[in-house]
């Protein structure tokens, strides 16, 4: 086949196939809490299908184009783990009246989303299904033209000629016939148009406004749609008053840190004498503190974000949205690292990657100038089941592998969740740095071992046996580092506390130690 046909022959398959593979592409994706298989439609609104509960129906003029609409067959809200081990104080659920209630945040914290951050979940929807689209569409445009190419081969010259030859006079009737097809099913399609939706009114002045409720759902929906929206509501209005509170403390900020002490002296404006890091920890989901993480990045000119992990609860693929709440929150282009906590899994590290985010799986990474080190808390804990292994290793199992790589690695300082699984490390003085989270309250920074560790209290104010998402239940910090770049150790740290109270204090500049020669390790509180 000469080069233009094979050319013609793509041009009409790509043209012939684009309908069937946009309106059977599928994605398996999330609605808020819930599981959800995603599909293209042509009746220009989502329809979110519940099942026996009904359907709610919203217009999607304004979101898609073409007449398109969205179809979601709404799934179960996947079931998800336990209790933290007590050890934790503060994972957020330290029974299983904990992580029952923990469980519920979560799921009124993920519709609550769907008005906070409508974005994230949309971009998800687009991509989710663009993906599908694109590989059906490939797939088959090769399959067609390889089985029409290949039929070639196999019937040889003289039988194409003849066919050709038999062929000839029906070409424009073909392609007129492949024409008048696309168009009618172009006129079907406008012509089977639904009926406008009839908007149901407790969506009044709500994001959906104009939607419209069938079957049973039409019985709850003010209900569920009123406790949503007054959480949602609530939240925002916590969170813009914090921020306000963040403005007016940022102007009265300590400025003036502990440099001398370091040998080091403070940097003429506009030198990079420092790296910046902002750093958070066990966030759980609470989308309202990811807007102050954002916030003190842009404030404090950071370099970089770092998060010591559990930014979910369970883990779930649902919850991949608390990432990208977190993400969408920092600085464009701001980079930012992340190591898995016991309250993440595998797929929120996957995912976390793919999202652009720096994560640390037994390896080495720079950030801004420094690098750190770390890995993977081996446990998930997930409501209802207790902490489970997601590796063959134990926690000291882990410790003492991860130690072992300390050993040989070259990096400045060492990023884990749970502050027990890098004590073998500091021991051993493979570490001279460590930072850390999972306990919810601040220690350090201290000397311990042979090194120098600092545990960042939650950011998301995850109190045990309470709500984590919504407004705080208690106090909530995100820290401040600087990093010296001649010798890329951390100089000091500053830590700004969220009340319950809406109050935010900024805390003065407290200096690193020097790592030292071993001492007795602390006396830990008792689990």
């Amino acid at each position: 086949m000469s080069s233009p046909r094979l050319l013609l022959l793509l041009l009409v398959l790509t043209v012939v196939t684009l309908p069937w593979a946009l309106f059977t592409a599928r994605a398996d994706l999330s609605f808020g809490p819930h599981e959800a298989q995603y599909r293209v439609t042509a009746d220009s609104r989502l329809t979110l299908d519940f099942g026996p509960l009904g359907t709610l129906l919203v217009p999607a003029g304004d979101y898609l184009p073409l007449g398109l609409g969205v179809s979601v067959d709404i799934g179960e809200i996947p079931v998800s783990g336990a209790a933290e081990d007590t050890t934790s104080a503060s994972g957020g659920a330290a029974d299983s009246g904990g992580g029952t209630i923990d469980a519920l945040g979560g799921d009124i914290a993920s519709y609550a989303s769907l008005f906070s951050a409508p974005q994230v979940q949309i971009d998800l929807i687009v991509e989710g299904l663009t993906r599908e689209i694109l590989i059906r569409w490939a797939l088959a445009v090769c399959l067609l033209s390889g089985a029409v190419v290949g039929g070639i081969h196999l019937l040889g010259p003289a039988r194409i000629a003849a066919l050709r030859r038999g062929l000839a006079s029906r070409e424009l009737t073909a392609i007129g016939a492949v024409v008048v097809l696309l168009l009618s099913g172009v006129s079907a399609i406008a012509l089977t148009r639904p009926e406008p939706l009839r908007p149901d009114p407790a969506f009044a002045g709500t994001p959906l406004a104009g939607s419209q409720v069938t079957g049973r759902l039409g019985g709850i929906i003010d209900q569920a749609f009123t406790a949503v929206r007054d959480f949602s509501e609530d939240n925002d209005a916590f969170y813009d008053a914090v921020l306000a509170g963040l403005r007016g403390a940022w102007s009265e900020r300590p400025l003036s840190g502990d440099w001398t002490s370091q040998g080091m002296v403070p940097p003429p404006a506009g030198k990079a004498g420092v790296s910046t890091f902002v750093l958070s920890s066990d966030v759980h989901c609470n989308i309202g503190m990811a807007r102050v993480v954002g916030a003190v990045t842009r404030l404090s000119g950071a370099d970089a974000l770092i998060d010591a992990g559990d930014v979910t609860m369970t883990g779930t693929s649902a919850e991949n949205y608390c990432i990208d709440v977190l993400g969408n929150e920092l600085p464009e282009g701001l980079p930012r690292m992340f190591v898995k906590g016991n309250h993440d899994s595998q797929e929120t590290a996957r995912h976390a990657r793919r999202s652009g985010w720096t994560v640390l799986d037994d390896s080495t990474a720079e950030l801004a100038g420094v690098r750190f080190f770390g890995g993977p808390d081996p446990r998930r804990t997930v409501f209802g089941s207790g902490p489970q292994l997601e590796t063959e290793l134990t926690a000291d199992e882990y410790a003492a592998r991860l130690r072992d790589e300390a050993c040989t690695a070259d990096f400045d300082v060492m990023l884990v969740h749970d502050p027990r699984i890098v004590q073998p490390a500091l021991d051993s003085g493979c570490a001279d740095y460590a930072l850390s989270g999972h306990w919810h309250r601040t220690v350090g920074p201290e000397a311990f071992g042979r090194g120098v560790r600092y545990v960042s209290s939650t950011t998301g104010g995850a109190l045990a046996n309470a709500l984590t998402p919504g407004p705080l239940k208690m106090d909530a910090t995100v820290s401040i580092i600087r990093v010296d770049n001649r010798t890329k150790r951390p100089i000091d740290l500053q830590i700004i506390t969220v009340s319950p109270g809406e109050e935010v204090s900024i805390g003065p500049w407290v200096r690193f130690p020097e790592p030292q020669p071993l001492v007795a390790d602390p006396v830990e509180p008792s689990e």
